[in-house]
């Protein structure tokens, strides 16, 4: 009895969430095409396609079963062409297959939204392709296009133009209290969106390891397969370095010579580098760490952005770094260039 139960209950929660998918529908024509168009992910990922339809006469419709509404790319016969914003309303897209690069989709409030930001932009980037532009007039250009991605954000918080925004651009350079005060003022649909509920993730990621907070423990195998802990790593030093790198990450490369002449001068008096690389290739990775001197702690799964580090630190960029003391607290974040030696001749000056 207590299975049928279970089963049936299992069966009321999957009828539940089929009636809670909305079927939202794209249709268009796009003049002189032949072939298919679909429905993509923002990632352009053509394995994991939304919806497809063949196009008869130019036109076509492609309907789309979600929970929640989506970031998409309209794909021409497999080449993405233009976003379109799947969202509640009539979207209808238009143009000719001679000028793919032309196509829009029109009709709701995100699609009109895009497509007058594009059209602004466009007008903007006519001057960037001007080869008689000065200096001065190329300059002012992307300060107005800075200026009108903050006007399109502004103007669109309530809807999938502005996540999109805030998703791929905006977050980057916001504390994590004000991103998490962003994602909670969309409407309680979109903050189901999966990019956005990842964004709030990394913000409260963000808050997990500010400063003065308790550092996460990592555990990764060294080159020879060793797992080293950090926390081992953190009590048998002084202050440890949190670093997540890679070998093709130019930036990573630009911080490696400071990062030699810290371990050289302080390595002694306690100070450990507990390096995470986000490398696949084994090979980059320990040619690169042999190459460079970087004989300090490296540790890595070969898994690049999937390491669990990276979620727990809530790293969205590299190089990202974490100064951690004995206690296991973190004391800065950051430290670039000049500034961790800096922070380390104002520690070991305490001795």
């Amino acid at each position: 009895m207590k299975k049928i139960v279970l089963f049936a209950a299992a069966a009321a929660m999957l009828l539940v969430g089929c009636q809670n998918a909305k079927t939202y529908a794209v249709s268009g024509t796009i003049e002189g095409l032949e072939g298919t168009v679909a429905l993509m992910p923002m990632s352009g990922d053509a394995e994991e396609l939304y919806g497809e339809a063949t196009v008869e006469n130019g036109a076509f419709t492609i309907e789309v079963e979600s929970m929640t509404p989506l970031f998409t790319l309209l794909a021409v016969n497999g080449q993405p062409v233009v976003p379109v914003f799947l969202e509640s309303g009539e979207i209808t897209v238009s143009g000719n297959a001679e000028e793919l690069q032309g196509v829009k989709a029109t009709g709701t409030v995100s699609n009109d939204a895009y497509a007058a930001y594009v059209e602004a932009q466009s007008a903007l980037a006519a001057t960037l392709e001007n080869p008689e532009a000065t200096e001065e007039e190329v300059k002012a250009v992307y300060e107005q296009i800075e200026a009108l991605n903050e006007e399109s954000y502004e103007a669109n918080k309530d809807n999938l133009w502005g996540a999109y925004i805030l998703v791929m651009n905006k977050y980057y350079s916001m504390e994590a209290e004000d991103i998490l005060a962003a994602v909670a003022a969309y409407p309680k649909e979109l903050q189901k969106l999966p990019e956005l509920v990842k964004v709030k993730g990394r913000a409260e990621g963000m808050l997990r390891t500010a400063v003065g907070k308790q550092f996460i423990e990592v555990k990764m195998p060294n080159a020879e397969g060793e797992e080293i802990s950090l926390s081992e790593v953190v009590k048998a030093n002084k202050v440890t370095l949190l670093d997540f790198w890679a070998s093709w990450c130019r930036p990573c490369m630009g911080e490696v010579p400071y990062l030699l002449a810290d371990y050289a001068e302080y390595h002694d008096k306690g100070f450990e580098i507990y390096g995470v690389s986000l490398d696949n290739n084994k090979d980059a990775w320990v040619n690169t760490m042999n190459d460079k001197g970087m004989q300090w702690v490296n540790v890595s799964i070969l898994g690049g952005w999937e390491a669990p580090a990276v979620k727990d630190y809530a790293v969205s960029s590299i190089p990202t770094n974490f100064l951690i003391n004995s206690e296991g607290v973190i004391i800065a974040k950051n430290l670039r260039g000049e500034a961790l030696g800096e922070k380390l001749a104002e520690i070991f000056a305490e001795e």
